[in-house]
């Protein structure tokens, strides 16, 4: 069994990153695990990581803290915010910018996924 504490008083403690200022992806505030053939991680930053697409599955975000805007291609760009949770569809090229920061449970497929600076072009 895995447990982890994620009240609001845990998650107001984790350290937002500022994703202009490192240039690796920070590790997740509780570790990554495993679930079901996905990663699972917390991500706490501000800015906006690179836009991303996952072939072989759906990826999930619950946003604990903060707000985001989360934009999809080809579906809406809708902002997001604490307690919000949104699905992926695979195959989507989506990405986050968050100014003011946000911390987000993830459950990111493990294979298939692709990442672009430069906003991808519908159907890439």
């Amino acid at each position: 069994m895995i447990v982890h504490d994620l009240s609001i008083d845990t998650v107001n403690q984790m350290v937002r990153h500022d994703l202009a200022t490192i240039g690796d992806e920070p590790e997740s505030a509780i570790g990554e695990f495993e679930f079901h053939g996905c990663a699972g991680g917390v991500a706490s930053f501000t800015g906006q990581p690179p836009w991303e697409q996952h072939t072989a599955g759906d990826e999930l975000l619950l946003v604990l803290a903060g707000s985001t805007e989360l934009t999809v291609i080809s579906e809406a760009t809708r902002q997001l915010h604490a307690g919000d949770m949104a699905i992926i569809p695979s195959g989507h090229w989506h990405r986050n910018d968050a100014p003011s920061g946000v911390t987000i449970l993830h459950l990111t497929p493990t294979e298939g996924n692709r990442h672009s600076w430069q906003r991808p072009q519908t159907g890439s």
